[in-house]
């Protein structure tokens, strides 16, 4: 029985059916040439495909003009095979290509589908007398049979090339620009619009401020920028301030000199300095400390900075992009954030949406993912089943892209580089995990196992909220620390007996229960 490889490589691959067909008539007929020519559009006969051990890369291409060959127009016009002997009217049909004998064995056969004749085929060979009307009449039978093969083949050809153009068209949707979009994939209305955006601030040295819920892809759109502008060949320099302590920040992004302050040793360069003549990407600005801002804004403004301790002034060429996820106006009206730093560097705001509000991407966002995966050892068959597929549309993804990412990774070791099901991306998302051996449920474990266990549990998520202050959603949130989702960490804090508002109340750790 014929495989669905077997079959797809037979009838998907164009000229597949007509070899098959052709090579079906050597069981019937002793052929030594057989060739299968196609009406060209300038009243001519163009030799599409040669099989036996006389055919040749000369026949490739090969044109018989019409004009002048009545033995062959007739041939057309009769609709039935004719057996000819070359010196009876009809000549050697590839003179000056093959050298055969006079008085060799040739037929010729219409190629015809529903009334329409759309080529002929030829058969030779190299002795007299050789193909009987016999084999003329089951000719007359198989030449219907190559006539719907040579469709079908150029029908496949067709095909192919649509699918080629949509593929592209696909991945123009997806990498929109190219390289440089090459990890922005999407093609939503929401984010073409976003990376028509992209590209046209790319061309401006403007100050840019991306806005968006973490996950988004924030410092991937700033890449983008940054690719797509006349400072690519130039460094781009990433900084993320919320990691900035104050003591710090000042040396972190201008630099400091030697001897400055204790445990100065060496000149250090800042972030402003490392990015000259490129990108200097500032990652969650919201969160730079008050008392930096305005020697931010002055370096912004000035085009120069001045190390921690030293006398004189240094000029950078920089462009800069912010990313924030907080709202900075309403950090503005607080007084948390100078206005005049906002204006300087909202210049160009542009907000990423979150990943519930462009769910036509959470597919293509995951087969891209998949995609990069399958070129790591073992993993080269990964793929989803359509119930995973329609899993992933529906869930709210709260930590958007990366979210999305790490749990197709996850699902991606589960699945051991094969096919990812719906039990796969449930364990991969911190469900309760049917499939894996450490999870082997053929015995209960002794109590006091399991006690030992959630005693260890208990006390590392107590450490981790007591270090955020009972926050749990959002960047560094407890979840995100423990690689939970926000839910299953709610649940298993419920199970193990720990009140998130006893640390938000006091922010120290609750009595053990």
């Amino acid at each position: 029985m014929i495989t669905p490889n077997e079959w797809n490589e037979v009838w998907l691959e164009p000229g597949k059916a007509l070899d098959v067909a052709v090579d079906s008539l050597s069981e019937l007929v002793d052929y030594e040439l057989a060739v299968v020519l196609e009406l060209a559009g300038r009243g001519s006969l163009r030799v599409r495909r040669a099989f036996g051990p006389l055919a040749t890369p000369k026949l490739t291409g090969h044109e018989i003009p019409l004009a002048g060959r009545t033995d062959l127009a007739a041939v057309l016009a009769s609709g039935t095979p004719v057996l000819f002997e070359t010196g009876e009217g009809f000549r050697d049909t590839y003179q000056g290509l093959i050298d055969l004998p006079p008085g060799h064995s040739c037929l010729a056969a219409p190629l015809a589908v529903g009334g329409r004749t759309i080529g002929l085929l030829t058969l030779d060979h190299r002795d007299c007398g050789v193909f009987t009307l016999q084999a003329l009449r089951c000719i007359g039978i198989l030449a219907r049979l190559i006539a719907l093969a040579l469709l079908q083949s150029d029908a496949s050809a067709s095909l192919r090339d649509r699918n080629a153009r949509l593929v592209a068209e696909r991945d123009r949707l997806m990498v929109p620009g190219g390289e440089a979009f090459r990890n922005l994939a999407g093609g939503s209305a929401a984010w073409i619009r976003i990376v028509d955006s992209l590209r046209l601030v790319a061309d401006t040295d403007s100050p840019v401020l991306l806005i968006g819920e973490t996950g988004t892809g924030k410092e991937e759109a700033a890449k983008a920028i940054h690719r797509l502008s006349s400072r690519s060949a130039g460094p781009f320099v990433a900084l993320n301030c919320s990691s900035l302590p104050p003591a710090l920040a000042e040396s972190e992004l201008f630099g400091h000199e030697r001897g400055s302050f204790t445990g100065a040793h060496v000149l250090r360069r800042g972030r402003f300095e490392l990015a000259d003549g490129g990108t200097l990407f500032l990652d969650e600005i919201g969160d730079l400390p008050a008392e930096i801002q305005p020697k931010l804004l002055r370096a912004l403004q000035e085009g120069c900075i001045e190390r921690l301790g030293g006398e004189r002034e240094t000029a950078v060429d920089i462009r800069v992009i912010a990313a924030t996820h907080v709202d900075l106006g309403a950090a503005v009206d607080a007084g948390r954030f100078r206005a005049d730093l906002f204006y300087r560097l909202a210049v160009f705001p542009i907000r990423l949406p979150p990943l519930r509000e462009r769910r036509d991407d959470i597919i293509i966002l995951a087969e891209r993912f998949l995609e990069d995966f399958r070129s790591r050892p073992g993993w080269s068959s990964l793929r989803f089943t359509k119930e995973a597929l329609a899993g992933l549309s529906v869930r709210a993804w709260p930590g958007n892209v990366r979210e999305l990412r790490n749990v197709v990774e996850r699902a991606a070791i589960l699945a051991q580089g094969g096919l990812i099901g719906h039990a796969e991306l449930e364990c991969a998302d911190g469900g309760e995990c049917p499939c894996m051996p450490a999870c082997d449920r053929g015995s209960d474990p002794p109590t006091s196992a399991v006690g030992r266990l959630d005693e260890v549990q208990r006390e590392h998520i107590r450490t981790v909220l007591t270090r955020t202050g009972g926050r749990i959603y959002g960047r560094d949130g407890a979840a995100e620390i423990l690689g939970l989702k926000p839910s299953t960490l709610q649940s298993r804090m419920k199970r193990l007996g720990l009140d998130r508002g006893e640390f938000v109340r006091t922010g120290t750790t609750p009595p053990a229960r």
